[in-house]
């Protein structure tokens, strides 16, 4: 790989790793035992409303009301749940993701589709322009990636919102 610009040209000739580059590890085993937090596999995403059940089931309920959490559920061809992953903890009215996260866990473990979700402490659910924004960059991605956004939900205490269900991802 060659890279140029106009003061100088850096040859990469091999990739070493350093302190510098970052490195992001995901690991995947089927046959694994199962854990509190963990479903048995293989659970089936068939709508807005299985997803909202698994992320249930996975999400941490003491906190739930606390501040702001992002996760990301990865799923097969079949949309069997692969695994799922906590990328951001926030405080109460906000979480940074950082979408090549998410992107570089889906390629990890090679996800056909994802499902995203975060939850609103304060319990309203209507999603706001950020996450508006947000989730229209993670469908570009995902279309790039030829990976499927199957949705992007806002839970509260005792209700959800779903980005599919209200038509705001076109398939």
């Amino acid at each position: 790989i060659t890279i140029k610009d106009e003061t100088k040209m850096i040859m990469l000739n091999t990739l070493e790793r350093t302190p510098s580059l970052a490195e992001l590890k995901v690991s995947y085993r089927r046959g694994r035992g199962r854990d509190s937090n963990q479903p048995a596999t293989p659970f089936v995403v068939t709508s807005p409303v299985t997803a909202e059940q698994y992320l249930r089931r996975v999400w941490d309920k003491d906190t739930l009301e606390l501040r702001e959490e992002f996760v990301l559920v990865c799923v097969n061809t079949a949309h069997e749940v692969l695994g799922w992953v906590k990328l951001a903890t926030g405080g109460i009215d906000a979480a940074s993701v950082d979408t090549r996260l998410v992107f570089g866990v889906s390629l990890q473990v090679a996800a056909s589709g994802i499902v995203v979700a975060h939850n609103h402490p304060s319990n309203s659910v209507y999603p706001s322009e950020p996450d508006r924004e947000f989730t229209r960059r993670l469908k570009a991605g995902a279309d790039l990636l030829d990976i499927s956004l199957l949705d992007h939900l806002i839970l509260g205490r005792d209700k959800a919102f779903s980005f599919r269900q209200a038509g705001l991802l076109t398939s």
